[in-house]
Formats: C-alpha cells, sequence, structure tokens
C-alpha cells in the first residue's frame, strides 16, 4: 500500500500544472526556497484533500454555489499571480537578466521571509479551490483507493497513505526543481522552458476557465 501511495504521488505531480509553472519559475528566478516552499504547502494540501476524500467527508464539504464562488475567486488570484511570475516579466526580458545575474552570482537576490511564505501559501490555496478537478478525482479515486489498497478501514491508515501519497509529490516536485535549476545553466534551453511554461500556464488556466463556466451553467 505504501509503495503505492508513493508512487502514485509521483505520477499524480508530473503534468505541472499552472501551480508548477510558477513554482519552477520562482525556483529559478528567486531561489530554490521561493519554489520549493510553494511544493511543500502543496504537498500539505494533497493530504488534506486525500485525508478527507478516503474519510468520505470530502465531497460533503462543497456546497456547489459556495465551491463555484470561491473557485472563481481563486481563479482570479491565480490568474494575477501568474501573469506576475510569468507572463509580465516574460515580456519584459526581466528574466534573462535575473537569470544571468543568478548564474554569476550563484544565489538568489531576493530573499526568503515570512512574507514570500504567506503569498506562496494563498497561491497554492487558490490553486486548489479553483482547480474542480481535484474534487473530481478524489470522488473516483477515493473509492477505489478504499475498495482495493486500503483493507483495514481506520483513520490512521486514512493518514498513513494520505501521507505517503503527499510525499511522493512533494519528490516529485522537488525534482522538477532540481531539473530546472540544471537546466537553466544552458541558456537555450532556458529560453525554451520560459515559454513552454507560458503555454502550458495559457492551456491549463483556459481550461479551468471552462470549467468554471461550466459548472455555473449548470447551477
Amino acid at each position: 500500500m505504501l509503495v503505492i501511495a508513493f508512487l502514485m504521488g509521483i505520477v499524480y505531480s508530473v503534468p505541472l500544472g499552472p501551480l508548477g509553472q510558477i513554482m519552477l519559475n520562482k525556483a529559478i528566478n528567486k531561489g530554490f526556497w521561493h519554489g520549493f516552499s510553494m511544493a511543500i504547502i502543496g504537498a500539505g494540501a494533497n493530504f488534506v484533500y486525500a485525508f478527507a476524500f478516503l474519510m468520505g467527508t470530502g465531497s460533503l464539504i462543497f456546497n456547489s454555489k459556495l465551491r463555484i464562488t470561491i473557485q472563481i475567486i481563486g481563479l482570479l488570484f491565480l490568474l494575477y499571480v501568474g501573469a506576475k511570475e510569468i507572463l509580465i516579466p516574460l515580456i519584459s526580458n526581466y528574466k534573462k537578466k535575473k537569470s544571468r545575474e543568478l548564474e554569476k552570482s550563484g544565489e538568489p537576490e531576493i530573499q526568503f521571509n515570512g512574507k514570500v511564505f504567506l503569498t506562496n501559501f494563498f497561491t497554492v490555496m487558490s490553486y486548489f479551490i479553483s482547480n474542480p478537478t481535484i474534487v473530481a478525482f478524489w470522488i473516483n479515486m477515493s473509492a477505489l483507493i478504499n475498495l482495493k489498497l486500503i483493507h483495514q478501514h481506520s483513520l490512521w491508515n486514512y493518514a498513513l497513505f494520505s501521507s505517503i501519497f503527499s510525499f511522493g509529490t512533494l519528490t516529485c516536485q522537488y525534482l522538477a526543481i532540481l531539473i530546472v535549476k540544471r537546466a537553466q545553466r544552458n541558456y537555450k534551453l532556458h529560453g525554451i522552458a520560459r515559454h513552454v511554461s507560458l503555454s502550458l500556464f495559457v492551456i491549463t488556466v483556459t481550461y479551468f476557465i471552462y470549467l468554471t463556466i461550466h459548472n455555473l451553467q449548470s447551477l
């Protein structure tokens, strides 16, 4: 069960969505902890989702009207952060200058502090509440996990599975940051990564907007 939970966490985090793109951009341009702190917060959120749905209480928390209202608020904040961290720096060529400075200095110029952590916390929470696919995923997956993987149903086993799953997501994102930080040394790869990052962010957020509009129409 534990090995499967860990592998599920890794596979779950492989398609880096808009949050992953923001995380990688922060890690590259501002320093490792600016990005990795988002991964830690995200792992905590994954634990909460997994634990709640495995217990069977997750779907009860989400009133349809309240859920859509929160999704819209979270989506707007996510759009703001994405534009600030990905789009605007790309247009102004700020990232190129910053990456060159980081390559020369070898250390991030922007200090990681409590204010940065709080901003990252709200960014991660905005992603999790604005992404309707997470709820759909756990509604279906929690039933399968309870049926096939967890044979003794208890709070301890639910917490254990959720912890290992969230650790798998954290491991995947940690490796992604390390890979991108290494690619940063290659200027051409860094330039390609910036445009790919923006494209993936736009595609995923557009999909979130579509799902939100669809949910509004179904009310």
